[in-house]
């Protein structure tokens, strides 16, 4: 079944420009707090930064592991809000509340277990002492930001996406001073330290949860979804499909995160100055990528919505207009990192200073090789966001396990040590692996494409009590 609805690419640039310029915002925003963090604590001393880096790797796994399930909420949300059925969508939020107790059980736990493997570490013990200040600060962090994450899916599934825009421009503001204020100790506060950013996060997060909550249950708009109101009944139909949705999108994630992570390993083995100009394109990818992600979850929105009216044709024209769209500015960024690498790296480096000539040589080859990761790695994300928007999110996990663990890792490590490519060998080697996983899903898309049955997308099997 499908409902005959007239499109144009016009009127879908306008809407998916509507969904995912908020979106990118926002993510931007977040992503300037975290840089802002960052810097504050190398203040402190080589320590500090070391037992921050420690605990961040970890704290980004269990992030992307839990938040990726986290992300099923709008996926569901976003059909229901298509199909105009307030009453499920109210279903899927209490089902939703139930998943984040459990996903703050297991994320606590984690990190309770992280001096264990702190252990194992070469760090001296001053690091480790500060690691753990940091982790048991941390600690408090996780129910504010697992009800905010829920929260911000909710309203991404149900087109509100300009709210989530005001919440990260109200977060920030108040985020930045009270860490550097806990971390240096102003106004008579203790100095914290690198444990005064998990504080600052736990006291922002918290409050505006509690606020966002508050809103949402008293806001007129809001009341007909009545999504605090199954908290306390469990609906095994509805948690069962947000787990079988968003746990391959956790794990789809953390391959993704551990590749880079080994990559990361590996190039070390050439030399501080490689590593060095590593780290400074990592960031730069890093804020790229932010844009095709935004890009890709507005992808997703749409497409559900349009899965939620049982419309084929506005599920084609979501996906391959916010391809266009996300290529088309993603072509311009990968064109600047070519050819104006220094624009970029002055923010990171003296461009001027002689001795940074070769980090400078490095980090301009590096910064190419990630333009043309970028163009590929677009067509993958997108395509992925697609796939979620239909419910579809084991194949990202088994196309990111074959792109990343196995063509990547092999074709990386062929280049930078068989071939003796070096750091341009990895950087080439993840392309390569990134592209395969552009491939896969643009098979996947044409394919279902083809036998897409949206009655059958909406349909929830009950599970078994």
């Amino acid at each position: 079944m499908s409902t005959s609805i007239s499109h144009s690419i016009k009127g879908e640039i306008k809407d998916t420009l509507s969904l995912s310029i908020p979106l990118i915002a926002s993510q931007m925003v977040y992503a300037c707090s975290g840089f802002i963090g960052t810097a504050m604590v190398a203040h402190l001393g080589e320590d500090a930064l070391a037992a921050s880096i420690l605990v961040s790797i970890t704290w980004m796994s269990l992030s992307v592991l839990f938040f990726g399930i986290l992300n099923a909420i709008s996926v569901l949300v976003s059909h229901q809000y298509g199909a105009k059925n307030n009453q499920a969508i109210s279903d899927i939020m209490g089902q939703a509340f139930l998943l984040g107790g459990i996903v703050f059980l297991f994320m606590v736990l984690a990190l309770c277990c992280l001096p264990f493997f702190l252990r194992f570490t070469t760090q001296p013990p001053e690091v480790i002492r500060l690691a753990l200040d940091y982790m048991q600060a941390l600690l408090w962090t996780i129910p504010g930001l697992v009800l905010l994450v829920i929260c911000e899916q909710f309203l991404a599934g149900i087109n509100r996406v300009k709210f989530v825009l005001r919440i990260s421009l109200f977060i920030v503001p108040i985020e930045v001073p009270l860490i550097y204020v806990l971390i240096f100790g102003k106004f008579g506060l203790p100095a914290c330290g690198v444990a005064g950013v998990g504080y600052g996060l736990a006291i922002t997060y918290t409050a505006t949860a509690l606020f966002l909550m508050v809103y949402l249950s008293r806001a007129k708009y809001y009341q007909k979804y009545a999504i605090f109101n199954n908290i306390k009944r469990i609906e095994w139909k509805w948690l069962s499909e947000l787990v079988r949705v968003g746990c391959p999108m956790g794990c789809m994630h953390v391959i993704e995160v551990s590749t880079f992570a080994i990559t990361t390993f590996w190039i070390a083995q050439f030399g501080t100055t490689l590593l060095a100009a590593h780290q400074i394109v990592m960031q730069y990818l890093s804020f790229s990528i932010t844009l095709i992600f935004a890009m890709s979850q507005a992808v997703t929105i749409r497409v559900g919505h349009a899965v939620g009216r049982m419309d084929t044709s506005g599920i084609q024209y979501a996906i391959y207009v916010g391809m266009g769209l996300s290529f088309v500015c993603i072509v311009l960024v990968a064109l600047a990192f070519y050819l104006f690498p220094l624009f970029f790296l002055r923010l990171d480096i003296n461009v001027q200073d002689a001795s940074n000539a070769l980090l400078i040589q490095y980090a301009s080859s590096l910064l190419a090789i990630a333009g043309v990761l970028m163009l590929f790695d677009n067509f993958r994300i997108i395509g992925f966001g697609a796939l979620r928007g239909l419910k579809d999110t084991k194949f990202p996990m088994y196309a990111s396990f074959i792109s990343f663990w196995i063509v990547g890792i092999i074709i990386t490590y062929l280049f930078a040590f068989t071939l003796e490519w070096a750091g341009k060998g990895i950087w080439w080697g993840q392309t390569v692996g990134v592209a395969c996983g552009a491939v896969l899903v643009f098979w996947r898309l044409h394919y279902l494409l083809k036998r897409i049955y949206l009655n059958k997308l909406m349909t929830i099997q009950p599970s078994p009590r």
